[in-house]
């Protein structure tokens, strides 16, 4: 019988564990790395998805005021302030480049004011602005501020009631925005466009004389 007592442990033969064993084990139980295939196709996705939102960005329509008259305010001062940044693109002389003026423009001028004392005529130039062709006369005064007239065909444009304002027996217009004053008045199916920065209160009152000027001594007309 075997004895009870006797611990057969003992007996049994003992090998050493390999040296890399414990280093294998750990590994085999840690959990295995993100493979880098991955990489290429989430940087080439991104890049999908980025081309995408530029190309919708792109097609999205221009969000333009549904007003007409606002649409062609917006016009003018943007034609005013380049004229203010990179100066006039065709500069001619008034009144011998009037029939050159026309020829450009369709747009002809019984008279057209020249500027005084106060009011400096600078030149004429074709411009065009919404799809139209139009004509522009620049000006300056002894305070250094331009002062535009520009004249584009609107025979459907409005010119609204609530923004007219009392000038001798005229009534244009006004309206202030961006840091500048605007006059609208129409000659048949004509608008014109007076355009400065004059908005503070003293020199409002000066650009509506400018106004006066300038509307009693410009006559156009649709050729």
């Amino acid at each position: 019988m075997t004895d009870p007592e006797f611990d057969f442990s003992e007996e049994l033969p003992r090998y050493r564990a390999p040296a890399g064993l414990r280093a294998a084990i750990l590994q085999a139980a840690a959990p295995a790395p993100a493979p880098r295939w991955w990489w290429p196709a989430v940087l080439s996705a991104a890049a999908t998805a980025m081309v995408m939102a530029l190309l919708w960005i792109s097609v999205l329509p221009r969000v333009l005021p549904a007003d007409p008259l606002q649409r062609a305010i917006r016009a003018i001062v943007s034609e005013h302030t380049r004229s203010l940044i990179w100066g006039q693109a065709h500069l001619q002389v008034i009144p011998a480049a009037l029939p050159w003026l026309t020829q450009e423009t369709g747009i002809g001028l019984q008279r057209v004011f020249v500027g005084d004392r106060e009011l400096h005529f600078i030149a004429g130039e074709p411009i065009y602005l919404e799809g139209q062709r139009g004509v522009a006369f620049r000006y300056t005064d002894p305070d250094e501020h331009m002062v535009s007239h520009m004249v584009l065909p609107a025979p459907g444009l409005a010119v609204p009631e609530r923004s007219r304002v009392q000038i001798a027996r005229y009534r244009p217009a006004l309206t202030r925005t961006d840091g500048f004053a605007i006059l609208v008045w129409k000659h048949g199916d004509l608008a014109s466009f007076l355009v400065s920065d004059m908005v503070s209160e003293v020199d409002l009152e000066s650009f509506k004389g400018y106004f006066l000027r300038i509307r009693e001594a410009t006559e156009p007309y649709i050729e």
